[in-house]
């Protein structure tokens, strides 16, 4: 749930504030184009906090891919990368709980923003649930930074069928694809360091025995998604959500019993995957 909300702030003609344990929800129309101080001021809300969150919106796609457009450019070719998550999926399990994860994270160069507007969903009936890994990396005790650092991980694009696992659980777990990549990278923009290694995505530590791979990995998580770290969005008609989804983590519960749920999607980044 959004917790211990600040005080509302005007500031360059968005009204907005912060929250905890990350993040910053705004009070604007966006479905007119921002410009000028006021495109500027969203884009440094977006740099500073990670996390935004917007309610009582009514956007089109092309209102979204032009909010989204001052971030980056937008991914427009790539299959599903603009459009709708559904239930009504027939490929993605509504039963299944998807683990913490960055979308792209086995990837050169992971998707940069990822936003979501609920444009048909029962409200209060799912959430999806956030960490800010650039954070939970400088607060990582420094006997498991230290060894973290020293290591890259094996990164799986998971399978249909197998996104509810938690990858570093399982020996060699089904994949799409293998990748492998620093277990802490720099954020292309802050360059601040960031935790790279996820529980949905991360298989293993390389030059690690598997079992202490395993230890290891169970110890940084625990850390990284403790309760007082997540920030847990519960949707209702008309949020819009947008993440940094290098700097973020996010994760879902199962929907079942959550009704109808239309997510209108637009992302940030390279191609990729």
């Amino acid at each position: 749930m959004e917790k211990d909300m600040a005080e509302w702030q005007i500031d360059n003609g968005f009204r907005w504030r912060s929250v905890e344990p990350f993040g910053a929800e705004i009070d604007h129309d966006l479905s007119q184009p921002l410009s000028g101080p006021v495109a500027e001021r969203f884009v440094s809300l977006f740099r500073e906090h990670h996390l935004i969150i917007a309610r009582r919106q009514v956007l089109s796609r092309s209102a979204q891919e032009n909010l989204l457009a001052l971030l980056g450019p937008l991914m427009l070719n790539r299959q599903n990368a603009t459009g709708f998550i559904t239930t009504d999926m027939s490929h993605i399990s509504a039963t299944a709980e998807y683990p913490f994860h960055s979308d792209g994270a086995y990837t050169e160069n992971p998707f940069e923003a990822l936003s979501l507007h609920a444009v048909d969903v029962v409200d209060g009936a799912s959430s999806t649930r956030f960490v800010d890994v650039e954070q939970c990396y400088q607060t990582l005790p420094p006997a498991l930074r230290d060894q973290l650092q020293a290591h890259d991980a094996e990164m799986i694009k998971s399978t249909y069928d197998s996104v509810g696992v938690r990858a570093f659980e399982i020996r060699d777990p089904p994949a799409i694809r293998r990748d492998e990549r620093p277990a802490v990278r720099i954020h292309p923009h802050s360059n601040r360091p960031y935790l790279a290694v996820n529980e949905m995505q991360t298989t293993r530590l390389l030059g690690m025995a598997w079992e202490d791979s395993r230890a290891l990995l169970a110890d940084v998580f625990d850390h990284a998604y403790a309760p007082q770290n997540i920030h847990e969005h519960v949707w209702h008609q008309g949020d819009l959500v947008i993440w940094d989804n290098i700097a973020c983590q996010h994760a879902r519960g199962s929907l079942e019993g959550a009704g109808r749920r239309v997510l209108q999607r637009v992302m940030v980044g390279g191609e990729d995957c």
